[in-house]
């Protein structure tokens, strides 16, 4: 798994596999969270932005979060929307932390989320932990997980100007391609195969010749900036790719497709190794 240095500060994060959680450390902070979820940017970004992080079940009906920044910060990725209406901020004052808890609910009530922003009194550091959730059989579902993921939040040693953390054993895996002619079509069906622990698996067949996609393209592809390897090709106006990237100690198998109409990729997962 990639680990990814921040610029200004020069901080390593990685995510640490254990039995029954897995552990996100970003800078000067970490929090476990259910290794069943999928830590993830905001909606729309490719990368993970280690102060700001969202947590996704794998039913997608609830989503944890954390924004934990080096100091004070603003979590504008929480930010209200047009389609939205926020309650009245309510506010705490304690000894050590300053509190605000806040709702913000649909207009169609489709889902509602729910945050505490925490603000230590002596420096003024913030952070805010959240949950998203579609219904109240949502919340009641994972209102346990969501508890123990606000009581496993702690401060780590922010001045230190590089942490290393250990991780889980990096998975290799490749893609290899057998092409053949198509007497009905006259075109090449290329045969993606994925090549895992000395075993040969058949991904699939597509249309066209299938090769490698660098890791250059993947942000055109709307492909992770992770991922461990990936492949695509091209036929008659319309492209299929795949990719693989680590989940733990799992790899995860993603298909995508998209055409000259709508250059956007939309990927699904197809399995887990």
């Amino acid at each position: 798994m990639k680990t990814k240095i921040l610029t200004a500060i020069a901080v390593f994060f990685a995510l640490q596999v254990t039995a029954q959680v897995n552990v996100f450390r970003g800078p000067g902070f970490e929090i476990s969270y259910p290794t069943s979820f999928k830590a993830h940017g905001a909606p729309g970004s490719l990368d993970i932005n280690p102060e700001s992080v969202f947590f996704s079940s794998p039913d997608n009906l609830v989503e944890f979060y954390i924004f934990s920044p080096m100091g004070r910060g603003v979590a504008n990725d929480i930010a209200l929307k047009s389609n939205e209406k926020q309650s009245a901020v309510q506010a705490t004052n304690g000894k050590a932390t300053n509190a605000k808890f806040w709702t913000i609910t649909a207009k169609d009530k489709s889902y509602e989320r729910t945050y505490q922003e925490s603000i230590d009194v002596k420096s003024g550091d913030n952070w805010v932990i959240g949950l998203k959730y579609k219904n109240q059989a949502a919340f009641a579902k994972y209102r346990n997980e969501y508890l123990a993921f606000k009581k496993s939040y702690r401060k780590t040693n922010a001045g230190t100007a590089v942490a290393t953390v250990a991780v889980g054993t990096k998975l290799n895996a490749s893609f290899a391609y057998e092409e053949k002619d198509d007497a009905e079509t006259g075109s090449t069906i290329t045969t993606v195969y994925l090549l895992y622990k000395d075993n040969k698996i058949k991904v699939g067949d597509v249309r066209g010749s299938a090769d490698n996609i660098e890791k250059e393209n993947f942000k055109m592809r709307q492909i992770p900036n992770t991922a461990i390897a990936a492949c695509g090709a091209w036929f008659g106006g319309s492209g299929s790719y795949y990719y693989i990237i680590q989940k733990g100690d799992k790899l995860a198998l993603f298909q995508g497709n998209n055409g000259e109409e709508d250059p956007k990729v939309y990927w699904n997962k197809l399995k887990e190794f």
